[in-house]
């Protein structure tokens, strides 16, 4: 008989992966979110010698595709799990300790970073498990440079819903819900990108998912 999923544990690990559990979840986030995140760093639009900041960076795998986008690019990967901030130090250590990389561990609402300290942030499937959006994104505006930018990539609610996971702690947001969020909080919406993209489910089943890319300043 096939074991039955507990979905609640599932969504406890998507929004703080720990222990081995959470290290085995976040190389599956990497497989399955990967063309997401490079499309929303692709979109951040990186030069050399920008500082950029991720949010949830789980283990950090794609600090190195931040680099390659110019010469002394500083990055830094900003996550609530201790177990991630772990393995993301240990995987980017050679960028750490030549001075390019660096992880904290923060709760995810207030970070230890001075204002205008970044020229590019960026956040990829977090912003369901904000419990306070109007701070965080507080936090987000007061980090950020004058005139710099940040993208917050999501899955839409119309997919999301779908998943028999989310009705666990997530919060749900269509397009138009998510760049109300940032204008009603003080920021511009440049650019929204939909994209349509296949995935594999848990189960192992290809679904389509619709992918919401909201550029801003």
């Amino acid at each position: 008989m096939k074991e039955e999923i507990d979905f609640k544990a599932v969504a406890a690990q998507l929004a703080k992966p720990q222990g081995e559990a959470g290290i085995r979840t976040a190389e599956r986030m990497n497989m399955s979110n990967g063309d997401m995140t490079r499309h929303a760093i692709d979109l951040l639009d990186c030069s050399s010698g920008d500082r950029v900041l991720e949010i949830g960076p789980g283990n950090g795998r794609f600090a190195a595709y931040i680099l390659s986008k110019g010469t002394g690019i500083q990055y830094t990967g900003a996550d609530i799990s201790e177990t991630m901030v772990h393995a993301a130090r240990e995987i980017n250590r050679h960028d750490i300790e030549a001075g390019d990389v660096a992880f904290e561990q923060t709760d995810g609402i207030s970070f230890p970073f001075p204002d205008e300290s970044f020229d590019k942030i960026f956040t990829v499937n977090t912003l369901y498990f904000w419990e306070n959006p109007m701070v965080q994104l507080a936090e987000i505006k007061r980090m950020l440079k004058q005139g710099a930018t940040v993208c917050i990539a999501i899955a839409s609610k119309s997919f999301m819903k779908t998943l028999p996971f989310t009705p666990y702690g997530f919060t749900l947001y269509s397009a138009e819900d998510a760049a109300a969020l940032l204008v009603k909080n003080g920021f511009e919406v440049l650019h929204i990108d939909i994209c349509n993209r296949k995935v594999q489910s848990a189960a192992d089943q290809e679904m389509m998912r619709e992918e919401i890319f909201m550029v801003a300043r």
